[in-house]
């Protein structure tokens, strides 16, 4: 049997990170296989890490025990998992990189630990262990695990009632694997179809584009089907149910009669309905609606707010600032080059915020930088001043996305600033390519790198400040933009 006429592990990550990863790589059409995008030097790199990470912890971790590791055989999973079985049949403590197979599905843990309780291999059984370079569970660890308990009981004979994440601070998480049971089989019966060749309906997701390597794919097929896929904001379990209903097109949620629709499914509430058509009309006419009044108040000092992190490594590098006042406008940053600086960034940082004058507000883009400010709090300790920097944080995405329709499919600053005018001027142009850049700054100490990263983060924090004097001139009463828009005329901002 061919390898991607299997079901996998992997399949579950990519499919709720992209729904039609998992399709694509098995029935992708030539024309779709040229809009695949080439993995990063970045992303090949944490791939290597992360097989890395993971023999290091097994090292680690089970030093005395027996590990053992089955002869795997090339493109043949039915062997491997032959070789798998006969060392749990004959009782191996721990085995690493496993192959489970069972007719069309194949799995490998990173470890398969044997535990106390009758099995049909005699006293004992298995249960699956996975290795992760994240720090927290994530659902996707949840249904990999699910998958192997499947097959482990399709081949031991007893489903184990737990499994484990091992993450990147070597803390074991339980998963009490019966909680996932409805979650995994809604999503295995969504694999099922795909692997049978289904394909199903568009979904766009800015991880399409991130995280997956199917964005351009995704796009093109919403886009040439005019689906509702493209409005911002509307989940999975909405666009399942306004298509049940007949809205099926861009054009048709534009013209829907929302009072009429309003409740005939769960979520699908006048609010909610309303937005959806806004955003429709918004994407067919180009127009941007402006549908409530902005307030943004003004202070003596303005700061704009933006963290670079690398997630990976759960480390914080790089804290950027532009702040303004009546009399001048600076950029200003704290930077850990290793992560053995981060603390010493984080001291900084407060002793910075302690000297403000206290007439101040802070606007960021999304939840992400105070969530961080929580995260460094409790790793190295906290302030009265922290307090109240956060008391001032105005998120103002938040503020877009509850004000604003605008004919984009995704309300990231990225897309929202530069959409009203805003250009980012370096090399690095997005968060996930700052990241890779600051990894080969720290592995060749080049400060040119660095510098790129410090340009990038300027631009972002101008970004918001851009952004928010959008709203302050063009977003305090309601109204509509019709192209040409009024400010596309003013000189490109960076």
């Amino acid at each position: 049997m061919s390898a991607s006429k299997y079901l996998t592990a992997s399949d579950y990550y990519r499919f709720l990170k992209c729904p039609h990863w998992p399709y694509y790589e098995r029935y992708a059409t030539p024309e779709e296989q040229e809009l695949k995008r080439e993995l990063t030097e970045g992303e090949k790199k944490r791939m290597e890490d992360g097989l890395a990470h993971e023999a290091e912890v097994v090292k680690d971790l089970f030093k005395g025990e027996k590990v053992l590791e089955p002869v795997l055989y090339k493109d043949d999973n039915e062997a491997s998992s032959q070789a798998t079985l006969e060392l749990m049949k004959q009782g191996a403590p721990l085995i690493y990189q496993g192959t489970l197979t069972h007719e069309d599905w194949t799995g490998r843990p990173d470890l398969l630990r044997r535990v106390e309780g009758e099995s049909a291999l005699g006293e004992w059984h298995y249960e699956p262990v996975d290795i992760k370079s994240s720090h927290a569970l994530e659902k996707y660890h949840r249904l990999q695990l699910m998958f192997y308990a499947v097959l482990l009981e399709e081949l031991q004979g007893r489903f184990p009632p737990r499994g484990y994440i091992l993450t990147k601070d070597r803390t074991e998480l339980p998963v009490e694997l019966g909680e996932c049971v409805s979650e995994f089989e809604e999503v295995t019966q969504e694999l099922e179809r795909i692997k049978a060749g289904e394909k199903p309906d568009p979904v766009l997701r800015k991880t399409c584009f991130d995280t997956g390597v199917w964005g351009k794919a995704c796009e093109q097929y919403a886009r040439s089907t005019d689906d509702i896929a493209q409005l911002f904001n509307v989940d999975v379990k909405k666009l399942k149910a306004l298509r049940e209903l007949g809205i099926r097109t861009v054009s048709d949620a534009a013209e829907m009669d929302i009072v009429d629709l309003d409740g005939k499914a769960p979520g699908l509430r006048l609010h909610c309905l309303e937005v959806a058509k806004l955003q429709a009309q918004s994407l067919k006419r180009k127009q941007v609606i402006i549908r409530e009044p902005v307030f943004l108040p003004k202070t003596k000092v303005e700061i704009h707010f933006d963290i670079e992190s690398d997630p990976p490594n759960d480390f914080d590098y790089l804290y950027g600032f532009y702040v303004r006042t009546d009399q001048e406008s600076y950029y200003k940053s704290f930077v850990a080059k290793r992560l053995e600086d981060e603390k010493q960034m984080w001291q900084e940082f407060l002793n910075w915020i302690a000297g403000l004058d206290p007439d101040y507000q802070v606007i960021h883009y999304a939840v992400y930088e105070k969530t961080r400010l929580g995260v460094m709090e409790k790793r190295y300790g906290g302030s009265p001043a922290l307090d109240l920097f956060r008391e001032r944080m105005v998120d103002l995405k938040e503020i877009v996305t509850s004000s604003l329709v605008i004919p984009q499919y995704f309300y990231g600053l990225k897309y929202v600033a530069k959409f009203f005018g805003h250009h980012w001027r370096g090399e690095v142009q997005g968060g996930g390519q700052s990241v890779d850049v600051f990894e080969e700054y720290t592995a060749t100490g080049n400060e040119k790198l660095l510098n790129d990263i410090l340009i990038y983060n300027e631009d972002d924090v101008k970004a918001t400040a851009f952004v928010t004097d959008w709203c302050r001139k063009y977003a305090t009463q309601l109204t509509a933009f019709d192209p040409p828009y009024p400010w596309s005329s003013l000189p490109a901002a960076n």
